[in-house]
């Protein structure tokens, strides 16, 4: 893992690729429109040291709580099977699903609920603007999904 020092803080970048359709990939720590993409497990682990120096609490859903895998699993499902109408069918179940692309699952889930305002495409970044209709669907249904079951759980 590689890092690149900003300020008094570090931005962690893993140089991992994660293909996002359409045979396009983002690499986390490559440089784009609006600058570097950063992936939202790099991020996650940026926002949670930079919590621990300012002591402020991480939220009350890490991305290891029962109810945020819960969450993730079904919002995987649901893109999964809205990528499926589009012809895409690349994303395998959830059991199936590897340990890292599952944290990735986790960690937009807990970004969403401790952040509710959070734009669906916030984790895309600067690529945003590379991103087809689909996937901008795909992260609009990921984010319906994840606000949907919070407020159930709340009533």
């Amino acid at each position: 893992m590689t890092t690149t020092e900003r300020k008094k803080t570090m931005t962690t970048y893993c140089g991992d690729r994660r293909t996002t359709g359409h045979g396009e990939a983002d690499i986390c720590g490559q440089e784009g429109q609006g600058g570097m993409h950063q992936c939202a497990e790099c991020w996650r682990k940026d926002r949670l040291a930079a919590e621990a120096e300012t002591e402020e609490p991480a939220g009350p859903n890490s991305a290891d709580d029962g109810l945020v895998l819960a969450i993730a699993r079904v919002a995987h499902e649901t893109v999964a099977a809205h990528n499926s109408a589009y012809g895409d069918y690349t994303a395998p179940p959830w059991e199936r699903l590897p340990e890292k692309e599952r944290a990735h699952a986790r960690a937009k889930v807990s970004a969403f609920l401790n952040n509710p305002d959070l734009h669906p495409t916030a984790q895309h970044g600067p690529m945003v603007a590379t991103l087809s209709a689909s996937q901008r669907a795909a992260a609009y249904v990921f984010h319906g999904v994840v606000h949907a079951i919070a407020r159930e759980q709340t009533r």
